[in-house]
């Protein structure tokens, strides 16, 4: 048992160096050929993702309405909102409508408007006089063919607005429509439109609302795929922000997913210079000082960028999209990656006993080996985790790790061992402290501190041990862009907080399914929360049935109904004859009915449903019920749980809720990992080896979750993700040691380890310095566990 790794290293010797050297041209070729191969296929696909949605997993299990759900993500996610303010009005309008003459030809939208769609008054007077006899609403449609006082009601009102002169619409074609429906429908579709939510009302053709003062002028857009790539310089955040720029006279409110995400993504750019840069300095120094040469520096930073573009062009190969948060966790390569050459340069700097750079590299093989098994091994499992940015997590770093890896083992035998060896700092200062720290009681002492730490602060501060996912806290809104959501917020007065989907086989039963969920909702809701539906614009063919025949029934009375309103008893004999008996007796044989497979719905009616009718969606039809605000999750979810074709979706806490599930699924990873690197541990070490080795991983945990304990702070997924990539990471610090014991227990390698503990350190240390909450949870607890590590491994790995 105790020779395996020695057999290893007999077997590892008799390889060519030339096929080592194969081997590394080949990785390397095929992740640069990979990445072409898919830039030519996936054109204009690639690229960097900063979709703050794209951050954290789908919810939904069904596929279809899963597709469903990101189609409208894909719409919503994408609207903007500018309010363009001023205590003068027209002012306001003004600049409004300059900053919409500026975008409105931008291939950054796939639409933007500013002035009401209700200004083409007679694109929709003319749609609704002619399909007048299709949209008479549910309830009024039962009211007259169940009643016949309703139906009688109905004309003596036609009857009063007429007379009374308070019509929206002129009465030209009163003698067609004696019954006014066409001044009806208009006066539901503004009600409609009203009802989907916000407080803005229409004002001099725009859309404008009074608060505190000032006037609020909206600019609508959505952005177009172009547009979106908030990563790129020229995106439409951008263009917006340069066309406002441009009127420092009034004020301006941005509101709006896309903005929040462009912010995150300059944020983020930003952090991966600040961090990269930092930690590179930070490298650069310490080896210049450690080692006195700059060749230890340039072979080792030129394997950290190899392995990064190694890890970028791998990673958009295999998902096309890498999210910057991929990128920023990326730059944590800086510091494990330079972990081998670390080793590597140490005994080539000081260790006079190995003759050439490939004793040096046969010396140090098994350790590595050891090490890039056991960091693998996590890395490897965290790929099988449903949750697409962990899985790039996970590729990125594996496939920068073994190029590192082979760049040490394949490489650097090629490095001519300097003339003058053992001019090395810190060795000698770093030997006097390892005597030191022979005696056992200090290792023992120390192992026994940690675990009493640990044991009594969670003891102490059970309370806020926890594993708790909000999706809310994972971007905190702040500064100009938190002060304009809450201005945007009591101007709009429109805060969805979830919606319905509602599918059906074909799009009749969509349609009749929202019809059904419309009155469950309006019933439970007293009619007080507002919304906005497909089927409140296009009835579904059922309820326009009902309508044509609600309508002959009016018909009944149409002679009577035009005498009343002037009309000789011949003409209106004759209008009626001509004009309603030619509806035909069986309405199974109208095919006039307003559907979108007809295709004549309008445009001005699809602007208005764009949100919310999505289509044929993988082979079934859905539409959207989107409620103005959510007054009771509980009773909403209640509503959708009545009917098989109905969902109902709020995406915080859906995701949170995932959040938690895949939190303990990374557990059971943990657990997985825990047992494989064990089996794989026993299988080179001692009995007494290996459980040693195997139990820092439970102590990095539990110091982990007592510091997180005593800071208030919630094992979230993302640090729970850090612990199950430390615990690779760490059982290098300990592999190493015990790597060490075997052979000379030279001094040499505890300095190594302890060079590369600090390199390290220093990246993951930056993580936890970032503003933005996942990167920053991730980068905490890595940095804790990593502490943990090494301090346990230098205790654990004495000899004596």
């Amino acid at each position: 048992m105790k020779n395996r790794t020695l057999l290893l290293n007999d077997s590892f010797n008799n390889l060519s160096q030339k096929k080592l050297l194969v081997t590394w041209i080949l990785y390397h070729s095929a992740a640069a050929l990979f990445f072409l191969i898919s830039l030519l296929i996936f054109r204009g696909k690639i690229g960097i993702d900063s979709d703050l949605f794209n951050m954290v997993p789908k919810s939904i299990s069904m596929a279809s309405v899963k597709k469903a759900d990101d189609k409208m993500m894909s719409v919503t996610s994408q609207n903007v909102f500018v309010l363009v303010a001023d205590e003068d009005f027209d002012k306001a309008k003004g600049v409004a409508e300059a900053v919409y003459a500026e975008l409105k030809d931008s291939r950054n939208f796939e639409s933007i408007s500013l002035y009401n769609d209700v200004s083409a008054m007679g694109e929709i007077t003319d749609f609704l006089y002619r399909y007048r006899s299709y949209l008479i609403d549910e309830e009024t449609a039962d009211k007259i063919l169940n009643d016949q006082d309703a139906a009688e009601d109905f004309a003596m009102e036609a009857l009063s607005k007429a007379y009374g002169g308070f019509t929206m619409l002129p009465l030209d074609d009163i003698d067609t429509d004696p019954f006014l429906l066409t001044e009806y429908h208009l006066q539901n579709y503004l009600t409609s439109l009203q009802n989907a939510g916000t407080a803005m009302s229409v004002k001099d053709g725009v859309l404008a609302s009074k608060f505190e003062d000032k006037w609020y002028i909206m600019i609508r857009g959505v952005l177009s795929p172009a547009g979106s790539k908030l990563a790129s310089k020229n995106n439409a955040i951008t263009e917006i922000y340069k066309a406002c720029e441009k009127f420092p006279e009034v004020t301006f409110v941005f509101s709006g997913t896309p903005f929040h995400s462009h912010e995150s993504s300059n944020s983020a750019s930003r952090e991966i210079s600040i961090i990269a840069t930092v930690s590179m300095l930070a490298v650069i120094i310490l080896l210049i000082f450690i080692f006195r040469s700059v060749r230890p520096l340039v072979y080792s930073v030129g394997s950290i960028m190899i392995s990064l573009g190694v890890a970028v062009l791998a990673t958009l190969a295999v998902f096309h999209k890498m999210h910057v948060i991929t990128l920023v966790f990326g730059t944590s390569l800086i510091g494990s990656c330079i972990d081998y050459s670390l080793h590597f340069f140490t005994h080539w700097a000081a260790n006079k006993e190995l003759k050439s750079s490939v004793e040096i590299r046969n010396h140090i093989f098994s350790g590595l080996l050891m090490a890039i098994i056991s960091t693998g091994i996590c890395f490897a499992i965290l790929l099988l985790a449903p949750f697409t940015i962990l899985k790039q997590m996970s590729f990125f770093c594996l496939t920068g790790l073994i190029s590192s890896f082979l760049t040490t083992i394949a490489i650097y035998p090629y490095i001519k061992l300097p003339e003058e060896r053992g001019n090395v700092r810190f060795t000698g200062a770093f030997t006097k402290l390892i005597y030191r720290m022979q005696q056992k009681w200090v290792g023992r002492l120390v192992i026994i501190l940690l675990f009493a730490f640990s044991l009594i602060s969670i003891a102490v501060f059970h309370k806020n041990v926890r594993v708790k996912n909000n999706l809310l806290t994972l971007y905190d809104m702040k500064g100009r862009l938190l002060q304009d959501e809450i201005t945007a917020s009591q101007v709009i007065q429109y805060s969805p907080g979830g919606w319905f989907i509602v599918g059906g086989e074909t799009e009749e039963q969509a349609l009749e399914n929202e019809e059904k969920l419309r009155r469950k909702f309006e019933e439970m809701t007293g009619g007080q929360v507002g919304y906005v539906s497909t089927s409140s614009f296009v009835p579904s063919m059922a309820v326009q049935k009902k309508s044509r025949m609600a309508y002959r029934k009016l018909m009944e009375l149409a002679e009577e109904q035009l005498i009343n309103l002037g009309f000789d008893e011949e003409e209106a004999e004759l209008l009626a004859k001509s004009e309603y008996k030619t509806m035909p007796p069986d309405f199974s044989l109208d095919t006039d009915y307003v559907s979108f497979e007809n295709g004549n719905v309008p445009a001005f009616i699809e602007s208005a449903i764009s949100s919310v009718w999505l289509g044929k969606v993988d082979g079934k039809y859905f539409t959207v019920l989107l409620p103005t605000k959510v007054t009771d999750y509980a009773n909403y979810r209640s509503l959708a749980e009545q009917d098989d074709n109905v969902y109902f979706i709020s995406k915080s806490q859906d995701i949170s809720a995932d959040l938690d599930s895949l939190t303990k699924m990374i557990l059971k990873f943990f657990v997985v990992a825990y047992i494989l690197m064990f089996i794989m541990l026993r299988f080179f070490y001692s009995w007494k080896q290996a459980l040693k080795i195997i139990s820092v991983p439970l102590l990095i945990i539990l110091v982990v979750v007592a510091v997180f304990a005593a800071g208030k702070i919630d094992m979230e997924f993302f640090s729970v993700t850090g612990l199950i990539l430390v615990f690779g990471l760490g059982l290098d610090y300990i592999i190493y040691m015990m790597e060490n014991e075997k052979k000379n227990n030279s001094v040499l390698e505890p300095f190594a380890t302890m060079v590369s503990f600090v390199t390290t350190i220093i990246s993951f240390g930056a993580l936890a310095l970032s503003s933005f909450k996942p990167v920053h949870l991730i980068g905490l607890s890595i940095f804790i566990g990593l502490a943990t590590a090494y301090i346990s491994s230098f205790f654990y790995g004495r000899q004596k």
